[in-house]
């Protein structure tokens, strides 16, 4: 009569212990599955995720890239162009554009190849309390940059002509083209990269930037995954 009584008292261990996989007197095996749930990340984590400036070179064929400025809070580029309503498409991690997001700190580092340069960046990680604040942040963000198809800077008087936006992924893109501009042009690529709760904001410019802001907000979103 112990046998019977053993196998119960497995069968109630397997009960209590998630997981168990233990065959008992004929019973089928069972596995539980669990679903891995990243953590949100914290502020102290922001500086890690933005590129080095060898890693800015590769992603933007330029060589000599250097910081020239770091923040910790955002820019208000909104009285230097017009309609107000571009500024998001206009520059990255401007002030007004997160305004009432619920974004509650940010990193940004702006970089270029010297004093005639011809590669620029500005690179910019906000961070939300939860996943669906940085989720509604983004969607709202598609909506808008649709909107935007000219604007003026308004200290040098340069016209920009916006082109189609682009999303998949979770990545948001879309190139200006300075109007008029000498020879090589002169454009910029806006990116902007939902990954868990950090929105990567992106702005690159060159003579031929496509895809450069897309490829590091992609770099960075790698980063942003690999912190479980």
């Amino acid at each position: 009569m112990r046998r019977p009584t053993a196998v119960l008292g497995a069968a109630m261990v397997c009960v209590l212990v998630s997981g168990c996989a233990q065959t008992v007197s004929n019973a089928v095996s069972t596995t539980t599955t669990r679903s891995m749930i990243p953590r949100p990340l914290v502020e102290r984590e922001l500086p890690e995720l933005l590129l080095r400036p060898e890693q800015v070179d590769a992603a933007m064929g330029a060589t000599d890239m250097t910081v020239t400025s770091t923040q910790t809070a955002m820019s208000d580029n909104s009285a230097t162009m017009a309609p107000r309503e571009c500024l998001a498409v206009d520059g990255a991690a401007e002030a007004p554009v997160y305004a009432g997001s619920g974004a509650t700190a940010s990193r940004d580092q702006s970089l270029n190849d010297g004093d005639d340069f011809a590669h620029y960046l500005k690179q910019a990680v906000v961070l939300f309390p939860l996943v669906r604040n940085a989720r509604a942040f983004f969607d709202a963000s598609a909506q808008q940059w649709q909107a935007c198809r000219e604007y003026t800077h308004l200290q040098s008087g340069t016209r920009w002509t916006v082109g189609q936006a682009a999303t998949g992924n979770d990545v948001l893109s879309v190139v200006t083209r300075m109007n008029d501009a000498a020879a090589p042009g002169w454009a910029c690529e806006r990116a902007l990269a939902l990954r868990n709760n950090i929105v990567v904001d992106v702005n690159t410019c060159s003579a031929t930037p496509e895809d450069s802001a897309v490829r590091i907000a992609n770099q960075i979103g790698e980063k942003v995954a690999a912190r479980w």
